[in-house]
């Protein structure tokens, strides 16, 4: 029978032991985390149900809730059963993965920063900001190009104004042009009066204007393009997956569909916006659009986010 000494010191060693392994696997996490911290981003892991799990190297099996970047060269485990909708920096394109599996995969460096692909600490050096503007009115959808043929129409607007809306038809002039007067956002084109159908045409260029309620001058105006593969029962996604992927995929490669993006990312729910990729794509968004408030906030907690 061991003497109660010997029992003593190896309770003692095991306790060395576990401390030792731990202090091991959190040192390995951490250098991991600074390295992938200055890594370009690969893809982008978004869970699809409430039961996803993955495996970062170093660490211990972990709740994937919310989407997470899989960053150039590193590899996760995605256990059996598990599923995700895997998002590709560098496109946007989203094709979905059931595990068992394990991800892993190289990215090349962009020519000039890209705000899904390079290290986030190289984005929020590179983004300008400028002095806000109260009075200023901003067009946020349809912007750029849209996949909507009944987009939904939003600007910013001042507390209390009302505003006239016009959308013209830029290739034809004798068209007239659809309206609304009185009205604050958002207001879905369909809504709008007009003689002609409701609907936009593909693959056509189109001008919104705003003014203040029977102001004399000019407000906020913007073009925006159809797409060639726009449908009018084209839906707004509704799930913070579908969202964040939508969005995703408009910022992705030029030109953009920045409106699209705005729109779906303004539905997200708080803590997927907080998410590295929807604050990657706030930043690209609001800098885009000019949005000084929104892309302030971004920038913000782009700098206090850490890596999983």
């Amino acid at each position: 029978m061991p003497s109660l000494r010997s029992t003593r010191q190896s309770m003692l060693w095991l306790g060395v032991t576990v401390v030792l392994v731990t202090a091991v696997g959190v040192v390995g996490r951490e250098v991991l985390r600074a390295k992938t911290n200055r890594a370009l981003v690969a893809a982008y892991l978004i869970p699809i149900d409430n039961h996803t799990r993955v495996k970062p190297t170093w660490w211990y099996s972990v709740d994937l809730a919310l989407p997470r970047a899989l960053r150039s060269g590193e590899q996760l485990t995605l256990p059996a059963g598990a599923s995700v909708m895997l998002v590709h920096a560098d496109s946007g394109v989203a094709e979905p993965v059931t595990g068992p599996t394990t991800l892993s995969l190289l990215q090349k460096p962009p020519s000039e920063p890209d705000a899904l692909v390079s290290p986030l600490s190289e984005i929020v050096s590179v983004v300008n900001t400028k002095e806000r503007n109260d009075r200023t009115v901003i067009i946020t959808s349809p912007v750029g190009i849209t996949r909507y043929l009944n987009p939904l129409i939003t600007w910013t607007a001042r507390e209390g104004m009302t505003y006239d809306v016009a959308v013209t038809d830029s290739a034809d002039e004798v068209v007239p042009p659809r309206v609304a007067r009185g009205v604050r956002p958002p207001i879905a084109l369909a809504d709008l009066q007009t003689p002609q159908r409701r609907q936009l045409g593909i693959d056509r260029n189109y001008t919104i204007i705003i003014r203040e309620a029977n102001a004399p001058t000019i407000a906020a105006g913007a073009f925006f393009l159809t797409t060639t593969d726009a449908k009018l029962e084209n839906p707004v996604p509704t799930t913070p997956a579908d969202l964040i992927a939508e969005a995703a995929a408009a910022m992705a490669k030029m030109p953009t569909r920045t409106g699209d993006a705005w729109l779906a990312l303004s539905r997200l729910p708080t803590a997927w916006a907080g998410s590295e990729l929807g604050v990657r794509l706030r930043i690209r968004v609001a800098a885009g659009l000019g949005l000084t408030d929104d892309l302030n906030r971004a920038l913000a907690e782009a700098r206090a986010l850490k890596s999983p």
